[in-house]
């Protein structure tokens, strides 16, 4: 199966939302419905991470644990995710003290290296994690899913119960281990005509949960409620992963032009975009107080300097490519 460019599309719109997040108060989210799209695009990029993972797995021919471990695929991975995060890194510590702002190494292990400073943090435990997932999916893919949600949901009962650190919460992949394993899954059954239909039901009923959680302030005894990502949780991803299946489904019934176009190019530099804007808003608090008319200079600023970094860093691999050719 070849990559499918609608991907990118979603990606595009999904790093778009990210901006938005960090641009706009909550009550605007809630008022404009964000819960059902904009709050979606971690889960998003999650769902996506898996599914595209095991289309390279199942590409490659990769299947044993030996295959899928191997150190130079996961070296491979690992540089992707943390050239541009520590090159960001440094550049925040050199600016840090300049602009009154907290920047060390404890800083970023704890996960607070700006807005969504988390994610880096969840990518690289996927890089560990994810190939065990698939290997489990090959398998049995409705055990694994099942295991999955299992241990997703435990893990929201009992960091709530036993009061886990937030700091500790929000580094850990296991919140979204559910939605990382949709994607898994979803490759594996996204022909199955009843699969489909027990997708359709979860998102259905994640509907009235989300209305509930966020429009009415609904408690439950799951430990994402009382923080930034209250509705991210096992019985909401069924969603995230019926709007990536509607993607898929209906983007390619579309005429490409040049609005799908500047989308899927944005999606190839989705990750650049996202460690630009964790800087971007992270610089920005310490001068202005968040106003949400400026949405579009944050939109602008964050898409141009991330492609300018995509670009960048791409430039740089390649003079070391040819550096080491040339040896």
């Amino acid at each position: 199966m070849g990559y499918n460019r609608n991907i990118d599309i979603i990606k595009g719109l999904a790093i778009l939302f990210v901006i938005l997040i960090h641009s706009f108060f909550d009550q605007t989210l809630l008022s404009i419905g964000g819960p059902f799209y904009i709050h979606q695009a971690v889960p998003l990029f999650l769902i996506i991470t898996g599914y595209n993972h095991t289309m390279s797995y199942e590409r490659n021919g990769q299947q044993t644990l030996a295959e899928l471990y191997q150190p130079n695929l996961l070296l491979k991975k690992l540089s992707r995710i943390l050239l541009p995060a520590v090159v960001a890194y440094i550049f925040q510590i050199i600016i840090a003290p300049f602009i009154g702002r907290e920047a060390n190494v404890f800083f970023y292990l704890a996960g607070r290296g700006g807005y969504g400073g988390y994610f880096v943090s969840i990518m690289i435990q996927i890089v560990f994690f994810l190939p065990f997932l698939f290997y489990l999916a090959k398998k049995n893919h409705q055990l694994m899913l099942v295991l999955s949600f299992t241990f997703n949901l435990v893990f929201e009962l009992a960091s709530d119960f036993f009061n886990l650190p937030p700091f500790l919460y929000r580094l850990l992949f296991f919140r979204y281990l559910f939605a990382i394993s949709l994607g898994i899954w979803y490759f594996f059954v996204q022909k199955d005509e009843k699969s489909l239909k027990f997708i359709k039901i979860g998102a259905l009923l994640s509907i009235p949960y989300l209305i509930l959680v966020h429009y009415f302030n609904y408690e439950v005894p799951l430990y994402s409620f009382g923080t930034a990502w209250k509705g991210q949780d096992p019985l909401t991803f069924f969603y995230p992963l019926y709007l990536f299946h509607l993607g898929l489904t209906y983007l390619p019934k579309l005429k490409w032009n040049r609005v799908y176009e500047g989308l899927a190019q944005l999606g190839k530099k989705s990750y650049h975009i996202f460690i630009v804007q964790m800087v971007y808003f992270w610089m920005s608090a310490s001068f202005i107080n968040k106003t949400e008319w400026l949405f579009p200079l944050d939109l602008l600023v964050c898409i141009t300097l991330g492609i300018g970094y995509y670009h960048l860093e791409a430039a740089y691999l390649k003079h070391k490519k040819e550096k080491a050719l040339s040896r």
